[in-house]
């Protein structure tokens, strides 16, 4: 059977994985807290969330969450609740923060510790809460530290004020600039429109690549045409400049975590070599099944899609991530030829991490990637 000249491209973002907060198999009580190494993790809603403190410089203590190495572990309080600072630029969608401002009573419970979590962190937890939940809302407001619910409430006075009928993440910058730096919500760079781009997705698969399949793909193993469609500026990420060819397959493997999962690969090549421009789409097995998943980076969101430039089979920048629904209409991931995998969406946004005003602004850092030059 004919080869394609591209190796089989099997470029996973574990950090996708956690970005929605880690969640440890065994259950828990909330408000329980420990430290794995130095990872933090405290349970919201019998959920293991958790935090890498060295991410910040900082230790794992069992109580206080991540403190400066070497600095004062005294009974300061409970303030250990680091928040999901991990959540890929979820912190930043603080839609109800205006509405919150009371939350500000730091007399109650006297939770307010001085190390621990800070105001980022607060919202990181609280985008973990359901929008009505205010017990699991104010949880992770008290869990803060004092300077983390002083920021916090500097942040819900200024929007209440400036932002009452605008209540979006550009009046948030604009009008609250320190306060909203201070919670970790930056503005986007906005040399990249926002949305980026709009796209469709049209994926009809009849073959199940694994790891059994080897490093080749083989022609029965692959579509040849794209799966994911839209333009980001002038990159046509279906016909990249000096494509020949685009093909798109699926595999469905284990993570380095232990995790099953289904992902879709979208690549193009010239008359002689591969180019580096790869669309990937992720979802965790458990979820691949017939309806609709949402897409995106959100707690919501089973489903992540991005545009990636690749070198040395490793990501060397992201150009953007999409923002929408994906309808799935089949799927039986038998390995081989007796699977199949279809799918359809209409709605996709695509926005440069550099720029994604519904996550934040730029969420390059936390989502640990580089945005790609403008197109």
């Amino acid at each position: 059977m004919k080869k394609l000249l591209l190796a089989m491209v099997l470029v996973t973002l574990a950090l996708f994985a956690a970005s929605c907060g880690s969640e440890d198999s065994e259950s828990c009580t909330d408000g329980e807290k420990k430290c794995s190494g130095e990872v933090f993790m405290w349970c919201v809603d019998s959920v293991w969330v958790d935090k890498n403190c060295e991410d910040d410089g900082k230790v794992c203590d069992d109580s206080k969450g991540c403190i400066a190495e070497g600095g004062d572990t005294g009974d300061t309080g409970n303030t250990g609740n680091t928040g999901d600072t991990g959540n890929t630029g979820d912190t930043g969608n603080t839609g109800n923060t205006g509405n919150t401002g009371n939350t500000g009573n730091t007399g109650n419970s006297g939770d307010t510790g001085t190390d621990g979590t800070d105001c980022e962190g607060i919202l990181g937890c609280m985008s973990t809460c359901s929008d009505t939940d205010t017990a699991c809302q104010e949880a992770c407001f008290y869990a803060g530290s004092t300077q983390g619910q002083n920021d916090y409430n500097a942040l819900a006075e200024c929007v209440q004020t400036n932002c009452s009928n605008d209540n979006t993440i550009a009046c948030y910058t604009t009008n609250c600039p320190t306060q909203s730096e201070a919670c970790g919500i930056k503005g986007g760079n906005t040399e990249y429109p926002a949305p980026y781009g709009t796209g469709s997705i049209n994926a009809g698969l009849s073959y199940i690549v694994t790891d059994a399949d080897g490093e080749n793909l083989t022609q029965d193993m692959v579509t040849m045409s794209a799966f994911a469609t839209g333009t980001l500026g002038t990159l046509d990420i279906a016909n990249p400049p000096g494509a020949a060819m685009t093909y798109t397959y699926i595999f469905n493997g284990v993570d380095n975590q232990g995790s099953r999962y289904v992902q879709l690969t979208q690549g193009s090549q010239s008359q002689t070599a591969a180019l580096d421009i790869i669309t990937i789409m992720g979802i965790d097995e458990a979820d691949a099944a017939v309806g609709t998943l949402n897409v995106g980076f959100s707690n919501e969101d089973k489903a992540t899609l991005y545009v990636v430039k690749v070198a040395n089979n490793a990501i060397s920048c992201m150009h953007a991530f999409a923002v929408g629904t994906l309808n799935i209409t089949s799927v039986n991931l038998a390995p081989g030829a007796a699977g199949n995998f279809s799918a359809t969406s209409s709605d996709i946004e695509w926005y440069s991490p550099a720029n994604a005003p519904i996550y934040g602004g730029d969420i390059s850092s936390q989502l640990g990637v580089t945005a790609c030059p403008k197109q």
